[in-house]
């Protein structure tokens, strides 16, 4: 699709097609189908135009389809020489932002390997999007697509291998030809930076779920060490939290060598992306293989001899070993679904779980439905088009900062009383009243008492979260 930007009155129709529900902090974006659908066979072109912005003025969003649903697009932004009428104002804006659960929403992406990684699974387990989210979801990547060609580590980005083969497969997986101009240039910079063999670790983990690399070529990980002593130094629950809910799927994929079917478009990737036939790759040399353009430190000698042998242990893993950790890791996986109602900790992790529960209980499973139904609370409509949010949203925290701000001064406070008591009740809400099961048998903190960064159902407490909540509360 050719890149045309048209007039904000002209997107503004197509922007007014999207509604934003909230429950509880939960958001999600839903779409007026029967307008799209009534508007004829051309509807496509036009609605992918309108989602398309001019990334050299500004790659960031403003959120304006949010705040055109509230009827807040088009406000007055005259100039107040008063500092304490500009803030009035301002205030009185923010107000008319707020979610009637007491919240404020907001775009919260960025990160560009997170909405590939999500199309990646939906192709895997055949969970397709609809139409109007694959052309939004199009209209974002091609959007922060970079003058070279390529695509980052996120929107302003410079172009890296992990960044630009995510995107490009994804766009093929969502429809886009081979022969696209712009894929065409994406395929180039892939090419001329030494192929897809030189992404980074993430990268060979996502692409090998998806066939377009050989597990072979990937670091072992290892799905035993769940099984190692706990008082370890190196043991999984020493991890940070994040680390350690991400590569808890991993492993479980890479000891299941989990992969989805290999389909003619599967095939047709593997042959744009290499520099060499796919073949004739010698995949196990490809394990350490990173470009240039994604190496920030080399790999210490220490790492080097690990991961060699970890990689040698995989020829010799005892059955018995491997079959009892990955036991544990998919027990440890539906805990920490059901602890956060299949929000878990953050998109990643979500994303990989999905495959997890697919591969382990099939696509019927209740675990996988559960799953799928969450996808939405992740991805997030603005005027840049449809993204995924680098978690369920920041509800608490910005809700948090909001009333700080309203009660710096009591007048205001008094004046926008409402306001404040509905984020009272969100926050009230929101704060963590019953301990997770099974929390010590999964490496879980003392979670009553605390704030989560988004919401309830997420559930995993946080410490600047909690203290900025609890100032508010006290504040209020």
């Amino acid at each position: 699709m050719d890149k045309e930007i048209i007039t904000d009155l002209a997107k503004q129709k197509y922007w007014k097609w999207w509604k934003l529900n909230s429950i509880d902090g939960r958001q999600y974006w839903e779409l007026d189908t029967s307008k799209f659908m009534g508007e004829g066979k051309s509807i496509s072109a036009e609605f992918y135009k309108a989602f398309l912005i001019d990334k050299s003025v500004n790659p960031n969003s403003g959120d304006r389809v949010y705040r055109l649903s509230k009827a807040a697009d088009l406000a007055d932004f005259t100039p107040i020489v008063n500092p304490g009428n500009a803030a009035l104002k301002g205030i009185e804006y923010y107000k008319g932002l707020q979610m009637d659960d007491g919240h404020w929403p907001g775009d919260y992406g960025g990160p560009m390997f997170l909405l590939p990684s999500l199309i990646f699974t939906s192709y895997i387990t055949d969970s397709q999007f609809s139409e109007p989210e694959k052309t939004l979801m199009k209209a974002y990547m091609f959007n922060h697509q970079n003058e070279d060609g390529g695509w980052g580590l996120h929107i302003e980005g410079e172009s890296t291998m992990f960044g630009t083969v995510l995107q490009y497969v994804a766009l093929r997986l969502l429809g886009e030809l081979s022969s696209s101009s712009k894929i065409i240039d994406a395929k180039n910079w892939i090419l001329n930076n030494g192929g897809a063999a030189h992404i980074p670790s993430w990268g060979k983990f996502f692409l090998s779920i998806l066939g377009v690399y050989e597990w072979n070529g990937c670091n072992s990980l290892f799905p035993e060490r769940w099984l190692l002593p706990k008082f370890l130094a190196t043991h999984p629950s020493r991890y940070w939290c994040h680390s350690r809910m991400v590569y808890l799927p991993m492993s479980y994929c890479y000891g299941n060598k989990v992969t989805g079917t290999i389909t003619n478009l599967i095939r047709e990737i593997r042959k744009e992306i290499y520099s060499d036939d796919y073949e004739k790759i010698n995949w196990s040399q490809q394990r350490n293989a990173v470009s240039e353009t994604d190496r920030y430190y080399n790999s210490s000698i220490w790492l080097k001899l690990l991961l060699g042998a970890l990689n040698n242990y995989e020829h010799l893993n005892i059955n018995s070993l491997r079959k009892k950790s990955l036991e544990f890791i998919l027990g440890y996986v539906n805990a920490e679904d059901e602890q956060t109602k299949y929000v878990d900790i953050g998109p990643v992790n979500q994303i990989i779980n999905s495959v997890v529960v697919w591969h382990a209980y099939g696509k019927n499973s209740a675990q996988f439905q559960n799953h799928r139904e969450r996808w939405k609370d992740y991805l997030w409509v603005a005027e840049d088009g449809m993204k995924m949010n680098g978690y369920n949203g920041s509800q608490l925290w910005d809700t948090a900062f909001a009333s700080h701000a309203i009660l710096e001064n009591s007048e205001f406070a008094l004046k926008f009383k409402d306001c404040l008591s509905n984020a009272y009740k969100y926050i009230d809400y929101t704060q963590v009243k019953e301990e997770v099961k099974n929390g010590r048998k999964y490496f879980r903190h003392q979670s009553v008492g605390g704030w989560p960064f988004s919401t309830l159902d997420h559930g995993w407490p946080i410490s600047d979260c909690t203290a900025e909540a609890v100032s508010a509360v006290l504040k209020l």
